[in-house]
């Protein structure tokens, strides 16, 4: 196996590339370089603090197999750090033949792979895959979730905003039976904010600032780009039978996921949500089954009335399939939405089912649209390539560099102010496209 090293170029990815840590000034060098360790690190640390607790709940043997996970995570940051050539997985996940065949591709393709040279979404699925490989080769480790106690954190860490959203939300919907432009789009945007909540971006860490994001006033100039009047306009035209939601992050995000679903249920504009989880631990936040559930429990037996309500409407709802939980392995997989069609035509033509889809989330954007360094004016049906199993909404702050479907000299006046405006989640993007292709 091939441990080339090629050299960096200290330049900003150009436009139209894949993105890369093979460019020095670009976010994906910072996130291989740095990020990418730090989140290795801070994992390994985790085990290390709650090995007495993992011993009890998992028994015997599990010792042993922490010491046997903690070594692969150790020799993984060590392979990130010095540029290795990406090795295949060796467990029996369904999902190991797709990845070990990709492997095999893309080195026929560039002649090596490796953490610096592949393409930046590749490099970082393939960290996380193999961070979930090292548990799926344990006896009594298998379904062990590392990032559990930070998902679980975060919950916690926004109960107060939680709990101001909650009492909103049930004043909004014991009003008038009619839905309003005006209410949607407000729970629109503040499901958009809710995507600042990234464990990924934070390292795991938890921000503090999370009182802010219910304060949109302040908060509007820095969505550059809002399709929120034809989001309206697709939602409002009556008779939606199914929505979708393609899930990003646990805690206060998932909670305002939920908020815009009930809100879609209960003013009849849709008949069924459907919301999309992954299937492994995924980006330290993102959503699992158990995460889902948890929060359920953890809203039903609160003390808080308003989130007690909603637990135990939401919880209601999902026992009679209005919302419809869905698990697909193929939101792990490292690579863009436009292969979805001949990777896993049923997904693509489940959510062809769909009247509309939401996408939510920095990750789920890049897979949209190709993780390439588009012009930011390209217009959003081309960046796109040909992924248009529906009517689509993202709904996402900014934290790769990566955007479509901005208007002539935003992206410039916001890099004057900013120059790594594309990094820090502060800017927000709704954007909607209703091209749709036939299967």
């Amino acid at each position: 196996m091939c441990d080339c090293n090629p050299q960096s170029l200290d330049l900003k990815t150009p436009r139209n590339v894949h993105l890369t840590a093979f460019y020095k000034r670009s976010f994906a060098h910072h996130t291989v370089k740095n990020r990418m360790p730090i989140i290795l690190t801070q994992t390994i640390d985790i085990l290390v603090r709650n090995k007495e607790q993992i011993g009890k709940d998992y028994g015997e043997g599990s010792q042993e197999d922490l010491k046997n996970v903690i070594g692969e995570l150790s020799k993984l940051k060590y392979e990130v750090q010095t540029n290795k050539s990406f090795r295949k997985l060796s467990s029996s996940a369904a999902d190991v033949k797709f990845y070990n065949d990709y492997i095999t591709a893309q080195c026929n393709k560039e002649g090596n792979v490796t953490f610096f040279s592949a393409v930046w979404l590749f490099s970082e699925c393939y960290m996380y895959r193999r961070m979930r490989e090292a548990f799926e080769m344990t006896k009594t480790l298998k379904n062990y979730d590392p990032f559990l106690a930070q998902k679980r954190d975060s919950y916690f860490h926004a109960l107060s905003i939680m709990s101001k959203l909650a009492e909103y939300l049930l004043v909004v919907l014991e009003g008038s039976e009619e839905p309003s432009k005006d209410e949607f789009i407000h729970l629109l945007k503040i499901n958009l904010w809710g995507n600042k909540c990234d464990l990924s971006l934070s390292n795991g860490e938890l921000t503090s600032d999370v009182e802010e994001l219910f304060n949109l006033q302040n908060l509007e100039p820095n969505i550059l780009c809002d399709h929120s009047e034809k989001i309206w306009d697709a939602v409002s035209q009556g008779n939606l039978s199914i929505i979708d939601i393609v899930f990003d992050n646990s805690g206060y995000e998932v909670f305002t996921d939920l908020c815009l679903a009930d809100y879609l249920i209960s003013k009849k504009l849709a008949k069924t949500i459907r919301v999309y989880v992954k299937t492994v631990p995924w980006f330290i936040s993102d959503v699992m089954t158990h995460d889902f559930f948890w929060t359920l429990d953890q809203l039903k037996n609160n003390t808080n009335e308003y989130l007690r309500k909603l637990g135990e409407k939401w919880t209601n709802y999902v026992n009679t399939n209005k919302w419809i939980l869905v698990e697909n392995d193929f939101w792990t997989l490292p690579v863009d939405f436009s292969v979805m069609r001949d990777v896993n035509r049923s997904l693509y033509k489940k959510l062809a089912e769909a009247d509309l889809v939401i996408f939510k989330g920095d990750l789920n954007y890049r897979k949209l649209f190709g993780e390439i360094n588009w012009d930011p004016t390209t217009p959003i049906e081309r960046g796109l390539q040909n992924f248009h199993p529906s009517k689509l909404c993202t709904l996402r702050t900014i934290k790769a560099d990566i955007v479509c479907g901005l208007a002539a000299g935003i992206a410039e006046k916001v890099e004057a102010v900013n120059e790594k405006w594309m990094e820090t989640g502060d800017y927000g993007l709704i954007q909607f496209c209703e091209k749709i292709v036939p299967i």
